[in-house]
């Protein structure tokens, strides 16, 4: 689309989910692909996904793409110093949280590490720093789990966006230049109806009358207008002889 007529400057013109909807249904007739809620749902959240690219192009250098996967590339570590900026996941609808059990389990070896500091010292008073220590540690790993995850997705995501913008792009390139093709065959048909009388005029054997008809009976019709500034400059003559003897069966 953006390729196309139906881009302007604050995004595209108002009508284009209905066209995408029109063109959808040509290609796939029995997939009853609607603007709404399909293609608009669609749309909303490939914009999502390319604002995620676009900030992360905007962090600055660490990052790259991989055309050969089609996702994004960088080290795990400035990944890490990207999202954490972004606070916690409040840029992210495609988290993944971890599923109860993991979160139970990872509970359960926190308390466990708790009751065995509960019990008395052998030697010297007891200190909590050892739980924590184990606790903040815990926390840590379950955030970067968390980001991990996040990371992961949003590269399997991104994925999908690039094959479906790729996809797109393919479609209006197509659509594009079946339209570029129209309009130069129109064009031309049209130059060659202004061309009409001068063309008819040098003919040897015809009077105005029969010129003026000839104009009125070839000009009504592209096919007749395209078929005569293709024939032969020696059968001209004779092709207008026979529209002027049944125009009605030409």
């Amino acid at each position: 689309m953006n390729d196309s007529g139906w881009k302007v400057d604050t995004g595209h013109k108002s009508g284009y989910l209905s066209f995408i909807e029109k063109e959808l249904a040509k290609r796939l007739p029995n997939a009853h692909i609607k603007a709404d809620p399909h293609i608009q749902s669609k749309v909303k959240t490939l914009k999502k996904l390319l604002s995620y690219i676009l900030d992360i192009q905007q962090s600055g250098s660490g990052f790259g793409w991989d055309d050969e996967r089609k996702m994004v590339v960088g080290d795990k570590d400035q990944f890490m110093g990207w999202a954490k900026a972004k606070g916690p996941g409040d840029q992210f609808d495609l988290h993944e949280e971890l599923s109860s059990a993991d979160v139970t389990e990872q509970t359960q070896q926190i308390d466990s590490a708790v009751d065995s500091h509960s019990q008395p010292p052998c030697h010297g008073s007891y200190s909590s720093s050892g739980v924590k220590s184990l606790a903040g540690r815990k926390r840590v790993i379950l955030d970067d789990n968390v980001l991990a995850s996040e990371f992961s997705n949003i590269s399997k995501a991104l994925n999908t966006l690039v094959e479906a913008e790729t996809a797109n792009a393919a479609a209006m390139n197509a659509m594009q230049s079946a339209f570029t093709l129209e309009f130069e065959a129109q064009k031309r048909t049209d130059e060659r109806r202004e061309q009409l009388f001068s063309v008819l005029k040098k003919l040897s054997g015809f009077s105005r009358d029969q010129i003026v008809k000839a104009v009125l009976v070839i000009g009504q019709n592209e096919k007749r207008i395209n078929l005569l500034f293709t024939t032969p400059d020696e059968l001209k003559s004779e092709f207008v002889h026979q529209v002027l003897k049944r125009p009605k069966k030409i």
